[in-house]
């Protein structure tokens, strides 16, 4: 095989890879679990907060019931007509920056974007989404609900509704499609008589805030968990986004690893990270310690399944001497026919005499890949590692994507830039000695024997099983960079795993053959 080939092979093979992985597990987001975080993304230009004058009272029609709010301070967005942007105040990054960010998307696209007098459109958009979500407060509360705003837990839990609810932005409810509510608020804002039409977003522009949003939301996947509550940190909102709990039936629905392996590695990480919250460790903490073990159970279980073919592969590098000896006596069998069949059997006999497969390494393949896919789906879907981080590197976050932002390499960004890097070289150099370590110790062991003759047949399997270990390994490090910082760690701790496995098993089996 020519040099470029093979280089292409590599190339082909890391793509496929990373291809293979990140679309191998569905993502465990419900329809209300995106629209939370698409609302976290762009909640409007009014923000509401404690300390106003303002009474608000909203009656659901088919119940009664009704959400009374005491003492809100309700704060519109202005439009700058400078900058074509929403500000609060002076204050250009509050919650209006992600409408922001898509109004220059327009804009670069050449779409007419809002003005000043657009600023109603919103603000009554607005309204209708609040209504809509408290009034979905009073149905799940099943009675009325009063807030005073004054009152911090009463604020507390006038914010907590908005935040469970958030979804009624986007969908009416799980299994509704989205945008479809937001279509309907749409058509009723530009119905309202104190709405200029002329003055509401073109129809261009309502499709770059659909895109816009769609894009940021389909980004995030961490939506396993098995117990509701807020995890991570989603466009404007460092105080989490509601997840809704997840059982092993929905796990099911989504598909057959997703029930056999990816739910139940997501519910262990979920058990673990919480036992260790519980004891008072920080988010972060908790999160490191529960990959951790989460690695260190499932390669044990998987050196369980898989002990026999570990062996084989143990007793194969302790026999290399006399393989290598079997294969120096037949140096023309890449060319005569006669050679290769007489060294295929005398190996053959080798490997009955000491019990070994030589195809048992095909097993452990077998069995880690599918595994390998479901811890990836369950560590990138996993919401109890979003919360807190570690040196200031979330564990959520794509180790690319945290070292190509440069504000992650200053004190604003907590220098979490540092720790991906660190992480990223430990996993890089774990890596790299666990696979080659069986080479580096069958290569000490086949010097032992005196060459009778050089085995070009022998040399070329040598050399194919050389590239393949380098491919791999290759792989193995560009996925590690392009996955999230969790899947790092899991390769680090799973990589010294290995390395320790490899010694043992390999000082064992030695010492078995010294005895003999």
């Amino acid at each position: 095989m020519k040099k470029g080939t093979k280089i292409g092979l590599g190339v082909a093979l890391l793509v496929l890879g990373t291809v293979a992985v990140t679309s191998c597990t569905q993502s465990f987001c419900s329809a209300t679990d995106t629209a939370r975080i698409m609302y976290a993304y762009e909640p409007g230009i009014t923000r509401y907060s404690a300390g106003g004058s303002s009474m608000l009272e909203i009656t659901d029609s088919e119940t009664g019931y009704k959400y009374t709010i005491e003492n809100l301070n309700v704060e519109v967005a202005t439009f700058d007509t400078g900058t074509d942007s929403f500000k609060f105040g002076t204050d250009d990054n509050g919650y209006a920056s992600n409408l922001n960010s898509i109004i220059a998307a327009a804009k670069n696209s050449g779409y007419i974007i809002p003005t000043a007098a657009t600023t109603d459109y919103f603000r009554v958009f607005d309204q209708l989404v609040l209504e809509s979500i408290l009034k979905e407060a009073l149905v799940k509360n099943g009675g009325n609900i009063t807030v005073n705003c004054n009152v911090t837990d009463d604020f507390t839990s006038f914010k907590d509704d908005i935040a469970k609810y958030s979804y009624k932005k986007f969908v009416k409810a799980d299994g509704a499609p989205l945008w479809e509510v937001f279509d309907e608020y749409d058509a009723k804002v530009r119905a309202t008589p104190s709405i200029n039409i002329d003055a509401a977003p073109s129809t261009d522009f309502i499709a770059v805030y659909k895109q816009r949003i769609n894009a940021y939301a389909n980004t995030y996947r961490t939506c396993l968990t098995t117990v509701e509550g807020k995890y991570g940190s989603y466009g404007s909102t460092s105080d989490g986004v509601y997840i809704g709990a997840k059982d092993w039936g929905y796990a099911w629905s989504k598909g057959f690893f997703e029930g056999l392996l990816v739910f139940p590695i997501g519910w262990l990480i979920d058990q673990i990270v919480g036992g260790f919250r519980g004891a008072g460790l920080s988010a972060g903490g908790a999160a490191l310690l529960g990959i951790i073990f989460v690695t260190l159970i499932i390669r044990s279980l998987m050196l369980l399944a898989t002990f026999k073919s570990t062996a084989g592969n143990a007793k194969m590098t302790e026999l290399q001497p006399e393989i290598q000896k079997i294969q120096n006596k037949y140096p023309n069998s890449n060319t005569s026919q006669a050679e290769k069949q007489r060294m295929a059997e005398e190996m053959q006999r080798l490997y009955k005499k000491h019990k070994i497969n030589p195809f048992s390494s095909l097993l452990v393949m077998i069995v880690q890949f599918p595994v390998f896919i479901c811890v990836w789906g369950a560590l990138s879907g996993s919401s109890a590692i979003t919360n807190g981080s570690i040196f200031g590197l979330s564990l959520a976050l794509g180790i690319k994507d945290v070292l190509f932002n440069a504000t992650n390499w200053t004190v604003a960004g907590g220098y979490s830039a540092v720790t991906a890097l660190i992480v990223f070289i430990l996993m890089a150099g774990a890596q790299t000695v666990s696979m080659l370590l069986p080479q580096w110790i069958q290569k000490a062991k086949a010097k032992k024997v005196s060459k009778l003759g050089k085995n070009p047949a022998q040399q070329q399997q040598n050399t194919t099983m050389k590239i393949f270990t380098y491919v791999m390994l290759a792989m193995i490090i560009f996925m590690g960079f392009s996955l999230v910082s969790a899947m790092g760690i899991y390769w680090f701790i799973g990589a010294l795993f290995s390395i320790a496995q490899t010694l043992i098993t390999q000082h064992i089996t030695s010492k078995k053959a010294k005895n003999k």
